[in-house]
């Protein structure tokens, strides 16, 4: 899974779905945010002119009404009646009084909307249309200078229940027009009303009321509404800076677009109330095409990635191939291009590449490695090892003649340390043998400096078998001689351990002598040792070239408490070794 995630060819595939995401989401929601406004607006805008179509329509019944009151206010016939006394002429008010009711009657045949008249005079003279149960008209109850407009439930003799919308105007004295003879009170039926209203007004299916100038519902849908206060149950503070227009408000938990004309003459207002979860059809028809055009694009875009796989991607993958070939050793590597593209133009320049490199790598690396080689073999044939080993052999045996036990002690351990250096002509040995050279290293370096360096050498028995590179712990323990305790100038002490963890092999050389700053040590790792002596720099350059980078040497030290140097190589056996 971490080898899928981390190819050319699925970064590719991820940046491109990403790319498209990126674009389509944001022009895509910004499309559909502006389109649900744009939907709202028009849907709003709809509402409203169907809202001002209905306050027309109510505006031209009303002023129908308001006319026909005129008429009764100026007819004579009317305030006859209404003034008349036992002293007045029967015949006259007979008379009168047919007319009256004859107008009353056309007029309720004529207006469907319409449902009674009723007129009461200060004589008690009473005109009904319709017949109610009882008087809606108490004289010592009104106060109507004008005329007025109320929601009104009349109860017929029958005990019928009818809404209606009163208009209730007075009746006054021509000659002496503060002379109140009557009232005349005007019935709409509000069921015609709303009938007549949506057969003028096209298109309307929602809900809605009207309420007169102090938001009392004199007409709705909702006949439970009737009577009630609109002002209680949204707010209203829109509806009274503008004569018309639109707002969303809460009802009952629920969003709902609230639209609103204004009939002009009479203050009332008719309110229009439509959820806003039914604004929404249009907006998910809008979510379905974005999300149908997101997904094309990225139909598109996954036929495009094929034809990119095949044409560029495919020639890199075989390309990073021939790399992993290269970077396992293998040089000896080709790939054909085609075309003249710049993907074509890379494998040229690959081929090239590794052709170059296969024929600098069998003439620098080997060269490196025979040089290597060279500089340790200068090293042992500097000494002749046949005359080394008969002038050794001639001086142990005449100190034993002569009883020296102590120098054939000293020669017989310098012989075998010749022999280590001079007689294994490998550059790689066992710990056992490296540890052997150590001893007899050692074992002279005692003698000379006797009580001055107290020497510990912990070796881990199971690290004897594994390989290292030949000479590493005894320049390293020289070093510590020379440049730690003698520096010093006191006694001291040289430790070294030898074990393996986490399949490495751990050499560890500490001493208790002069120390040095870091830069002295850096310094030793880069620059060869003076007078051809084999110093830190040869030990840290083979163990690198033997077994990589990776391993080497590590040097921490103090000034004045001592110098401590860790030797890290692979721990490897005979049958590890190629």
């Amino acid at each position: 899974m971490k080898k899928i995630s981390s190819s050319l060819q699925f970064k590719i595939m991820v940046c491109a779905i990403f790319l498209i995401i990126l674009s389509s989401f944001p022009i895509g929601i910004a499309s559909y945010i502006k389109s649900v406004k744009i939907v709202e607006s028009k849907f709003a805008f709809s509402h409203l002119h169907t809202v001002k179509q209905i306050a027309s329509s109510l505006e031209l019944i009303t002023n129908d009404i308001k006319e026909a009151s005129l008429y009764f206010i100026q007819s004579g016939d009317l305030r006859q009646l209404l003034k008349s006394n036992l002293e007045t002429d029967q015949q006259e008010l007979e008379k009168a009084r047919v007319h009256v009711n004859d107008f009353l009657t056309y007029l309720v045949g004529e207006k469907p909307y319409i449902h009674s008249i009723y007129i009461i005079g200060k004589n008690n003279t009473i005109f009904d249309t319709y017949g109610i149960k009882d008087q809606t008209l108490n004289l010592s109850n009104i106060n109507v200078q004008s005329f007025e407009w109320y929601p009104n439930v009349i109860t017929s003799r029958a005990g019928i229940l009818t809404y209606v919308i009163s208009l209730v105007r007075p009746i006054r004295d021509i000659n002496n027009f503060k002379n109140l003879i009557g009232y005349l009170e005007i019935n709409i039926d509000e069921k015609s009303l709303f009938e007549e209203v949506i057969r003028l007004s096209s298109n309307f299916s929602e809900n809605f009321v009207i309420c007169n100038q102090n938001y009392f519902i004199l007409s709705s849908t909702d006949k439970t509404l009737i009577g009630k206060n609109l002002a209680k149950m949204i707010s209203t503070k829109p509806m009274e800076n503008f004569e018309q227009g639109f707002f969303y408000t809460k009802l009952s938990g629920k969003t709902f677009l609230v639209t609103y004309s204004t009939i002009k003459p009479l203050g009332w207002k008719v309110v229009s109330f439509v959820e806003k979860e039914g604004l929404v059809a249009e907006n998910r028809a809008i979510q379905s095409y974005l999300f149908i055009t997101i997904l094309l694009a990225l139909f598109a875009a996954s036929i495009f990635l094929v034809f990119f796989q095949n044409r560029i991607l495919y020639p890199l993958k075989q390309l990073r191939i021939l790399i992993d070939n290269i970077s396992n050793q293998n040089f000896d590597v080709y790939m054909q291009p085609k075309g003249n593209d710049e993907v074509s133009k890379l494998i040229q320049a690959f081929n090239s590449m590794s052709a170059k490199l296969n024929e600098l790598m069998n003439q620098v690396y080997i060269a490196t490695i025979k040089q290597k080689e060279a500089e340790l073999k200068a090293l042992q044939e500097r000494i002749n090892p046949h005359f080394l080993y008969n002038t050794l052999d001639t001086i142990y045996w005449t100190a034993r003649l002569e009883g020296a036990k102590k120098a054939c002690i000293l020669v017989e351990a310098l012989s075998k340390l010749f022999r280590s250096i001079l007689a294994n002509k490998s550059n790689i040995i066992t710990v056992k043998e490296e540890i052997e050279h150590l001893d007899s290293y050692i074992l002279i370096q005692k003698v000379r400096y006797q009580d001055l360096i107290e020497f510990s050498l912990n070796v881990q028995s199971q690290a004897l078998c594994f390989k290292t590179v030949k000479l590493v712990l005894q320049p390293i323990v020289e070093n510590a001689i020379y440049h730690g305790i003698e520096k010093s100038g006191k006694k001291g002490k040289i430790s070294i351990e030898v074990f393996t963890k986490d399949e490495k092999l751990y050499f560890i050389v500490s001493d208790t002598g002069a120390g040095a700053p870091k830069e002295v040590f850096e310094s030793a790792l880069k620059n060869d040792s003076p007078n051809g002596k084999i110093g830190l720099k040869n030990v840290n350059d083979r163990i690198k070239l033997a077994f990589g980078n990776e391993y080497g040497i590590k040097i921490e030290s103090t000034p004045g408490l001592g110098t401590k140097v860790t030797v890290i190589q692979p721990a490897l056996k005979e049958g590890d070794l190629k």
